[in-house]
C-alpha cells in the first residue's frame, strides 16, 4: 500500500519553511524601510 500523504506531507512541510523565510525576509525588509522613513530616509 502506498502512503501519498507521507509523500505529498513532506512536500507541504518543505514548502511551509520556505513560505516561512520569505514572509520574514519580506518582513524585515519591509520593517527596516519603514524604520528609515520614520527617522528620515538619508543620513
Amino acid at each position: 500500500m502506498q502512503t501519498p500523504l507521507a509523500a505529498t506531507s513532506g512536500v507541504d512541510w518543505s514548502e511551509v519553511h520556505a513560505v516561512r523565510l520569505l514572509g520574514l525576509a519580506l518582513g524585515a525588509l519591509i520593517l527596516l524601510w519603514a524604520i528609515r522613513r520614520m527617522f528620515g530616509g538619508r543620513k
